[in-house]
């Protein structure tokens, strides 16, 4: 059973489950856009609950927290993770972050190692110079075209988006696409009932004219933690080729790739996900009085 709260930071509000009654800390971190903590973590939040206190956010203009005041850029999403670190009385734990989240994991863990006993990564944002077909990808971000998109989705498009583009494995059963599906349309009436946008933050203002303002390859051998890098194999959003890199940068990194998976591994292939994660989990069992080390 899972406790729902909110705080009120400075920047305004933040809304967030916490799950499972002790064991080591872990921080689940959604990615951007139509996702929520309720989204990504459908599965993975209630089977790690079973022996770890986990903590579930939703990032700032997504979900239940609103409203904010601050723009939710890499910055923006840094410091509330530290906020909320301080507000959950962490002195460390677990980051585990899918795309924006991801980079939120990374961008954290570099300013505050110490805090940060182990980082799983999955369809890692923070590791690319470019998209493919930046400029275009750009202009769609930054010009009035990127709120006509928002605008033109409905609640039942958003319903069969879910359907018919996330690559659910064969045994995720109808009710469990259709609930994932109700969830995604709930997403984008309540930022459309802020006035908020359908991409994110991150995505709109980190996306410079011709690359991504936030790059932390080059800083990945700094993090001495261990780190996976969980990537689906038909990723479009990512290629694979990133998270190879970095899992070979990293002093303790490693990659595990999933079959059949593209973007939303933890959503598309929940038991192979969550069994790739539960066995890193409990291989550095030992990092648990070592963070940052």
């Amino acid at each position: 059973m899972a406790d729902h709260h909110i705080v009120d930071l400075p920047e305004g509000t933040i809304h967030y489950r916490i799950l499972g009654a002790s064991g080591p800390p872990v921080v689940l971190l959604h990615g951007g856009g139509i996702d929520n903590g309720g989204w990504m973590w459908h599965w993975l939040a209630g089977d790690l609950a079973a022996d770890h206190r986990v903590y579930v956010p939703d990032h700032p203009k997504h979900g239940r927290s609103w409203p904010w005041r601050a723009r939710a850029d890499q910055s923006g999403q840094e410091n509330m993770l530290a906020a909320m670190m301080d507000h959950w009385g962490l002195d460390a734990a677990t980051l585990i972050g899918l795309s924006l989240g991801s980079a939120t994991s990374l961008g954290y863990a570099l300013r505050n190692p110490e805090r940060v006993h182990r980082l799983v990564l999955t369809s890692t944002g923070g590791l690319q110079h470019r998209l493919p077909k930046h400029e275009l990808a750009w202009l769609s971000l930054r010009t009035p075209l990127s709120w006509l998109i928002g605008r033109s989705m409905t609640a039942q498009s958003m319903r069969r988006w879910v359907r018919t583009k996330v690559a659910f494995a064969e045994y995720v059963s109808s009710a469990d696409v259709e609930a994932l599906a109700d969830l995604a349309a709930e997403e984008l009436l309540t930022k459309r009932a802020h006035g908020g946008h359908m991409f994110c933050d991150w995505n709109r203002f980190e996306t410079a004219p011709r690359h991504h303002r936030v790059n932390f390859m080059s800083r990945i051998p700094e993090l001495t933690q261990p780190m996976l890098f969980v990537h689906g194999v038909d990723d479009a959003a990512v290629p694979m080729r990133y998270p190879r890199e970095a899992a070979a940068a990293a002093p303790h990194g490693r990659l595990a790739a999933i079959q059949k998976a593209g973007h939303f591994a933890p959503v598309e292939r929940p038991r192979e996900y969550s069994a790739i994660v539960r066995e890193f989990l409990t291989e550095t069992d030992s990092v648990q009085d070592r963070p940052g080390r």
